[in-house]
């Protein structure tokens, strides 16, 4: 083991790298003879949270879309259950939502989106 300076700053990874499979390249950093054991603990403590923040957005993006199903089908309940007086328009919580549509599908498009992309990615690459 070599107490030489840090190669920590690592290089790029190229795509056949990339898409290694964790362990495969944690083995490979511990049998790294030239690093010495403070590189080698930075580097497997990286290959293991490599991907936590994009793991968190794609969860959280899921659950704001379960959570807004579930306002949306209170909203119906509550419209359900509401009456009028008579002579009045009323207008529910599912109208006001039908107004403003276009926003909702934007929003909900998008976090589709991010979870859909990041399931997507990390089946087919074992390294995500």
């Amino acid at each position: 083991m070599s107490n030489a300076s840090s190669v920590v700053p690592v290089t790029v990874e190229t795509a056949p790298e990339a898409a290694k499979d964790p362990l495969e390249r944690m083995i490979e950093i511990a049998e790294n003879d030239k690093l010495s054991d403070q590189d080698k603990n930075t580097l497997i403590k990286y290959s293991r949270e490599r991907f936590v923040n994009r793991r968190r957005m794609a969860y959280l993006a899921l659950y704001t879309l379960i959570l807004s199903l579930a306002a949306l089908f209170i909203a119906a309940f509550i419209d359900g259950f509401t009456t009028c007086p008579e002579g009045r328009t009323c207008t529910g919580v599912l109208q006001s939502i039908k107004e403003s549509q276009t926003l909702f599908i934007w929003i909900e498009g998008f976090l589709a989106a991010i979870v859909g992309a990041y399931f997507g990615v990390s089946a087919w690459r074992p390294a995500s």
